[in-house]
């Protein structure tokens, strides 16, 4: 699939990135804007081992913050076997166990293999202030505490993407419903879910694949964007930004359309009937959208 830059061309924006909870696992999701050398990126990871895999992927070409965001409080968090189960929540056994693949038992992904007291700091205290495009969080279950205290961050945030649950995997967590609540008093309407996680319950299996699911859904990746309703919270610029974002990262291509079409009735450009006539020459576009991820 093309880049929206080939409709853009030198009108093609900085996109301003933060990911937290940027442990890599794979590609990261923004990788065809960073490739492309339109990506501003600031990355919020505490655990020193991603750190080291996040500068041999990126060496000096973001900004690293090495600390644990939340409410700006003392907290408690639950290292467990695998660092990416590691949480603010305990993980709940009463729960995870029911399910095929993950366990709390010993050496499994949720195995809580010590507490620690950890500082946090609020995402709109950080220092020099964070200004962000679009925003990702994997944080396992702390999402929403972290958006409650950006409150100002996300007045100019243009697109989030939060992991949530469907089910409290941790203790006493939010799930996307408490989310999605938060996010349209900030002005957000729900997009879609990509990557939707799922298991089968014990004992039972219907595949060798013990990561594919039957009925019950756990986990997603949320995708949010700011309100579209009339656009009047949208700048010109910003109208390009979540264009770029929503093609090239999400493949939201009807959306990216009326964004265009948007900017082409308030400055007089063609970008509309320009990425129509691109998308015609497609005979099938991709979907990204309630996509089951049936792998580790």
């Amino acid at each position: 699939m093309f880049s929206l830059t080939e409709i853009l061309g030198s009108a093609t924006p900085e996109i301003s990135l933060l990911d937290i909870g940027a442990m890599i696992e794979g590609e990261p999701r923004y990788t065809p804007i960073h490739q492309n050398g339109y990506a501003s990126l600031t990355l919020v990871e505490p655990n020193e081992e991603s750190i080291k895999i996040i500068n041999k992927v990126f060496g000096d070409e973001s900004r690293i913050l090495k600390v644990f965001l939340g409410d700006g409080k003392k907290a408690k968090l639950y290292v467990t076997y695998y660092p990416g189960c590691t949480s603010n929540f305990k993980p709940d056994p009463a729960i995870i166990n029911k399910f095929f693949s993950i366990n709390t038992g010993p050496k499994s992904n949720f195995e809580v293999m010590r507490t620690e007291n950890v500082e946090t700091t609020r995402l709109d205290d950080i220092s020099p202030k964070i200004d962000c495009d679009y925003i990702k969080l994997d944080i396992q279950g702390s999402e929403l505490k972290v958006l409650k205290n950006g409150i100002n961050t996300l007045k100019n945030t243009l697109v989030v993407e939060s992991e949530a649950e469907f089910i409290p995997i941790y203790k006493n967590q939010p799930l996307f419903g408490d989310l999605q609540v938060f996010m349209r008093e900030q002005g957000f309407i729900f997009h879609k879910f990509i990557d939707i996680a799922s298991r089968c319950f014990k004992p039972m299996s219907f595949s060798n694949n013990v990561c594919q699911g039957m009925s019950q859904l756990l986990w997603t990746d949320a995708i949010f964007i700011k309100d579209f309703k009339d656009f009047k919270n949208h700048s010109n610029l910003n109208l390009i930004k979540t264009a770029f974002i929503m093609h090239d990262l999400y493949s939201s291509f009807d959306l990216v359309y009326i964004f265009l079409q948007e900017h082409d009735r308030r400055k007089k450009t063609l970008y509309a009937l320009k990425y129509a006539q691109k998308l015609a020459t497609f005979s099938e576009l991709p979907r990204h959208m309630l996509n089951l991820k049936e792998y580790v």
